[in-house]
């Protein structure tokens, strides 16, 4: 989201013709691949776990980053390592890159801003009224939008159309479950990812919103029944999880709100129950689940002391995904080198995403 926090919010967004892709020879890292869709060339990074390759076909989680951030900066800095537990679980990655334009911030260096169009209709206001407050932080418009009025402040772009023809390249090029696509990102990324989820929803196996979600008035129900899992911070101002304004003057939906719209007013939405998860290591989070009887649950976990980062990680790491790795350099070579994660982590919210992917399998 918004300019002075380009290093911050960063999300991730999970979105899981041409001949099949060589199969790699082990472990291998990201590669870069570009389609193009509605005049741009668009890029996308795809990490495959050694187990590709086999009998079977492999389920498909793809991830959007945050405002301000990239594909493989999420990844290196915001998840602090996500592909580690994509090997372990055995998923394909697919992360990406959200459109982006240089810009200034208050005059100093330029900046590459990057974000996605989350929003399905207007920018000041939305069906619940405003969506920002009238001293509202500013933050760069993205050119192809022309005006931005008062609240704008993501891409006009077609990601939802780059999305779903993206989720269909992928099941023509690599070997994978059509059945088990899942779509996730963290902060923006989050936001596009409910967008998409909701509006497209035929195309996954579930959805998960990591820090984020769409603006009050926007909260959508699928057009088919889709699992959905939230997590959020209870300290997270950026995108506070209750409602109330954002540090800089947005107002995000409630994830209840989200809850309550995503079963369509079903009583069950309102019937929340404690919902536990053995992969969670912190005491201190707290998850309810609602419609739990059903083939569409609906689970809210919120981290008391967490801030507007990845669920589990002790703190942000470098520039919190406003950079690239190498892979990347070439197509965006104003950005910084990421730090590279480290390994062996243990981060609960990395489990706890596959873990509820490997419980919800879609159609079978």
């Amino acid at each position: 989201m918004r300019y002075r926090l380009i290093p911050i919010l960063l999300g991730l967004a999970i979105v899981a013709g041409c001949s099949k892709a060589p199969e790699p020879e082990g472990p291998a890292e990201m590669q870069r691949f570009t389609m193009k869709h509605d005049g741009l060339t668009r890029e996308y990074f795809v990490f495959l776990p050694s187990a590709y390759g086999g009998e079977a076909t492999l389920p498909v989680a793809v991830f959007m980053h945050g405002y301000g951030g990239t594909a493989t900066g999420t990844e290196a800095e915001v998840t602090q390592g996500l592909n580690q537990y994509a090997e372990e679980y055995g998923y394909v990655m697919v992360y990406p890159q959200g459109t982006w334009f240089m810009s200034r911030a208050n005059d100093g260096e330029p900046t590459e801003v990057t974000s996605w169009n989350h929003i399905s209709d207007g920018f000041d206001t939305g069906p619940a009224g405003p969506i920002c407050t009238p001293d509202r932080g500013r933050y760069p418009c993205p050119p192809e939008c022309g005006n931005c009025g008062l609240c704008g402040w993501t891409s006009c772009n077609d990601d939802v159309g780059f999305l779903k023809a993206l989720v269909a390249e992928i099941g023509g090029r690599w070997s994978v479950d059509s059945d088990r696509v899942y779509v996730s990102g963290f902060s923006n990324g989050a936001m596009m990812a409910n967008r998409i989820a909701c509006e497209a929803s035929e195309l996954f196996a579930a959805a998960a919103l990591i820090g984020g979600r769409v603006e009050r008035g926007f909260e959508c129900t699928p057009t088919s029944r889709l699992p959905l899992l939230q997590i959020n911070g209870g300290a997270d101002e950026t995108v506070p999880h209750d409602g109330r304004v954002s540090y800089d003057g947005w107002f995000f939906a409630s994830t209840t709100s989200v809850t309550r719209n995503w079963n369509d007013g079903a009583s069950c939405a309102a019937e929340l129950q404690d919902w536990a998860s053995s992969v969670i290591t912190d005491d201190t989070v707290k998850c309810t689940i609602a419609c739990g009887e059903t083939s569409h649950p609906s689970v809210d976990c919120v981290w008391p002391e967490g801030d507007h980062r990845w669920p589990g990680t002790p703190g942000f790491r470098g520039s919190n995904g406003s950079c690239v790795t190498e892979l990347q350099s070439r197509s965006m070579p104003d950005q910084t080198i990421c730090i590279e994660p480290e390994e062996n982590t243990d981060f609960w919210g990395s489990r706890l995403l596959f873990e509820f992917f490997d419980t919800h399998q879609g159609e079978q």
